[in-house]
């Protein structure tokens, strides 16, 4: 649901989660985001590079081993731009699981590693 929500941006959900924790985390460097993300930092800079070609992130300094990651302004529009997109998409799985198990749903979530973190923002 989310995949197709977030077709018309041009970006996958899991391009989406990583312009949002940058968004949310603005002095945050990539092992910063990774762990937020409950990702390793391979897998993170696999999502990235797609992002940092297309001028969607940058990297403060210049070096993506210890610079903090930042959207572009072009990052920031695509990511504005999706953010109802992925409301939609929310929306429909609330409306499609009901109350009760969508607060379940978020309950087992809180239980994953990391997602403690991302609440606690």
């Amino acid at each position: 649901m989310y995949e197709a929500a977030l077709e018309p941006s041009g970006l996958t959900a899991m391009q989406f989660a990583i312009l949002a924790a940058i968004a949310r985390n603005p002095s945050a460097g990539r092992v910063q985001i990774a762990e937020l993300l409950d990702m390793d930092t391979s897998t993170l800079s696999r999502g990235l590079a797609p992002l940092m070609r297309e001028g969607l992130v940058a990297v403060a300094d210049g070096k993506i081993r210890s610079g903090h990651l930042e959207l572009t302004a072009d990052g920031r529009k695509t990511f504005e731009a999706a953010v109802p997109m992925w409301q939609k998409a929310q929306s429909a799985v609330h409306k499609a699981l009901g109350g009760t198990q969508t607060k379940d749903l978020h309950h087992l979530l809180m239980e994953l590693p990391g997602e403690a973190a991302i609440a606690a923002r």
